[in-house]
């Protein structure tokens, strides 16, 4: 009996094409598969077509050199033009089954996933109230409890950094996203973008400290509306017939302020209180900077702490206190090698897109270590960002937040945050690293 892959190879290509559409099925209806395994089977999916692709390819080019060796060179021809004519009607036939199949893209695709996870389990609805830590953020908690109400807490290090080093301190403010927007505006409270610190309320009435850095430039005034102090100088005291507390300005030299504000109860005890511990967290803030007042550390203080030692990925959502409808986010994730990240915003209700940011993914070798990305700060400007209903100009330009949609104040919504990663290397699936809902609200904008 002659040897069937010299008298019948066709039928064995044949028999690999058929394998290879097969194994394209699982990837163009990824949904005729059981859940469980819909994770592997893109994996498996693709080594089947390849196999049988390296397979045929395998057995023309032996086919072809034993026939050659025998001098049957007609044959040879005839057989290397029916394999190619074979592979080109399943290539033909596969972009049939493609087109009918419809593939998503991304935006889809995440829509997809999403609703297998959601078919699994009941999506949790939180509020964005996260404590975000990296140098961005507008939000810093404090916590007055036994703090002077008397006098105006000492500002040792910024002292220092006025008085020695002006000009390093001058590039922090300027360079730093949570400090630079508002150096000219003594009414920043009143707008998005400036840095709030909220102190607990203990059964009464919470309340926050607006801070701001101001300097004077030219022939300009003194902030009307506050109270010019300077550290250690006595609390002032709140004016005949009101009942909040006076603004303060508390004079770093000539010309140059830290602006607090306090929002809140008219206790005065506990304003003061508060007001002191927002001085003390501000002067705790630059402390490395007077310690060592370098172009590292500078580099360092706007850089924060990008590495954090867990298995555990997660995705934080803040919206600081009085900008309503205005957010900041950290992701902590390793994808493990190079790519994209593509932060999706969903409305739960309409299942619509609202936002997509992209911007690049850091990563590292070692599994148990997370990288923090800040949204927008990690966001390059180059970058397209997506949006669908979105009005550009609801906050300041360069400001470390992003709204969700225009809308009256209050406007409540529920929406999904899906973070994909899309892998520099082509041969690579996208996946969905995090997937978060909360509850949002509409930007007024101005």
């Amino acid at each position: 009996m002659k040897n069937i892959l010299i008298t019948r190879p066709l039928v064995w290509h044949r028999v690999c094409c058929i394998t290879a559409l097969l194994g394209c099925l699982p990837l163009l209806w990824p949904r005729m598969l059981p859940r469980s395994w819909r994770t592997d089977a893109p994996d498996i999916a693709g080594a089947l077509v390849m196999g049988s692709f390296v397979l045929s390819f395998a057995l023309i080019i032996l086919t072809s050199i034993t026939m050659l060796l025998r001098l049957r060179n007609l044959r040879t021809l005839g057989q290397l033009l029916i394999w190619m004519m074979q592979w080109s009607i399943t290539a033909g036939v596969f972009c049939v089954l493609a087109y009918f199949a419809d593939v998503p893209d991304i935006t889809q695709a995440s829509t997809a996933a999403a609703a297998d996870v959601q078919e699994e389990i009941e999506d949790v609805v939180s509020l964005p109230t996260d404590e975000l830590t990296g140098p961005d953020a507008l939000c810093i908690p404090i916590y007055p409890e036994g703090g002077a109400t008397d006098t105006i807490h000492p500002l040792t290090n910024l002292e220092t950094l006025e008085n020695e080093h002006s000009d390093i301190l001058r590039a922090y403010i300027e360079a730093s996203p949570r400090w630079f927007l508002y150096t000219g505006d003594s009414t920043f409270y009143t707008k998005p973008g400036h840095v709030v610190m909220p102190s607990p309320a203990s059964g009464g009435i919470p309340g926050l400290v607006h801070v701001a850095f101001h300097r004077l430039v030219g022939g300009d005034r003194l902030p009307s509306g506050y109270s010019v102090v300077k550290p250690g100088d006595p609390m002032p005291a709140t004016p005949a017939g009101s009942e909040q507390v006076p603004d303060l300005a508390v004079e770093l030299r000539p010309g140059h302020y830290l602006l607090l504000a306090w929002r809140g109860t008219s206790h005065a005890e506990t304003a003061h209180r508060a007001l002191n511990a927002a001085l003390a967290t501000v002067d705790n803030i630059v402390k490395p900077l007077a310690e060592s007042p370098t172009e590292q550390t500078l580099r360092q203080m706007l850089t924060g702490k990008r590495e954090l030692e867990t298995e555990e990925p997660s995705l934080l959502l803040s919206e600081p206190p009085s900008q309503f409808g205005a957010y900041q986010a950290e992701a902590y994730i390793n994808p493990g090698e190079p790519g994209t990240c593509i932060l999706r915003i969903v409305d739960l209700t309409s299942n619509t897109s609202l936002r997509l940011f992209s911007f690049p993914a850091q990563f590292s070798k070692n599994s148990r270590v997370l990288l923090r990305h800040d949204i927008p700060g990690s966001i390059p400007p180059n970058l397209l960002t997506a949006s669908f209903g979105y009005e550009p100009g609801l906050l300041p330009e360069k400001a470390p937040l992003f709204a969700i949609r225009r809308g009256a104040s209050h406007q409540t919504f529920p929406v999904a945050f899906e973070l994909w990663f899309v892998p520099s290397d082509a041969s690579n699936n996208e996946r969905l690293l995090i997937r978060r809902c909360f509850m949002v609200q509409a930007c007024e904008g101005s």
